[in-house]
């Protein structure tokens, strides 16, 4: 069993790369950070059931997942994160400049605006607004205005700092602006050569 972490900044691919690898792959199983929140402590710990050779039940769905040979994370502090650190044998960072992760962030808040999906991140952060609306145009620049504030108090130093972690720490570091296409094949290249190297997976780190 091999546990494939993938980090970066949010904006920057995550997820579309985790299903392109683990569609790559076949006897995968995913685990999808968005998909856990804001319980975080059940990620590390059905990663760590996974990799004891025990089915968990996933959040979302509910539906009831067994172990495979390839367990594909998304993780975006990767193994800096509290518990993480001696769960993911081979991590890759998606490098991509700063401004471009945070404009796709609100490319896609601009984009959920057409769904329902809109409703549901709106119901997080809408406590923070008074008055309170409910038209899909006004959430929209509530939300828009809750990023790009945010984004300048806090959310870009702690991007900055994971990345300069994420730096140090991944097994592989990858172009963030290059195709998702591109980077599956590069990732799926490089971990052949990891396991190549690596007789007994779970033990590199």
């Amino acid at each position: 069993m091999i546990v494939l972490g993938i980090a970066g900044p949010s904006g920057s691919g995550k997820t579309t790369l985790v299903r392109k690898i683990a569609k790559q792959l076949g006897n995968s199983v995913i685990l999808l950070y968005d998909d856990y929140r804001p319980n975080y402590d059940k990620l590390t710990n059905d990663l760590a059931e996974l990799r004891k050779g025990n089915s968990i039940t996933y959040p979302k769905n509910d539906l009831l997942l067994q172990p495979q040979k390839y367990i594909i994370i998304e993780e975006p502090k990767g193994r800096t994160r509290n518990g993480m650190n001696d769960k993911i044998d081979f991590l890759v960072y998606i490098n991509l400049p700063l401004e471009v992760s945070f404009t796709q962030v609100l490319l896609r808040s601009l984009e959920q605006s057409e769904d329902e999906e809109i409703n549901s991140f709106y119901d997080t952060i809408g406590p923070q607004f008074e008055p309170k609306f409910s038209e899909k145009p006004t959430k929209l620049l509530h939300i828009v205005y809750w990023q790009l504030k945010m984004y300048l108090q806090e959310h870009r130093q702690i991007y900055l700092n994971d990345h300069n972690d994420q730096m140090k720490d991944a097994d592989l570091i990858v172009d963030g602006l290059k195709t998702s296409e591109e980077l599956t094949k590069k990732i799926l290249n490089d971990l052949q050569i990891f396991l190549e190297k690596n007789e007994k997976i779970g033990t590199t780190k």
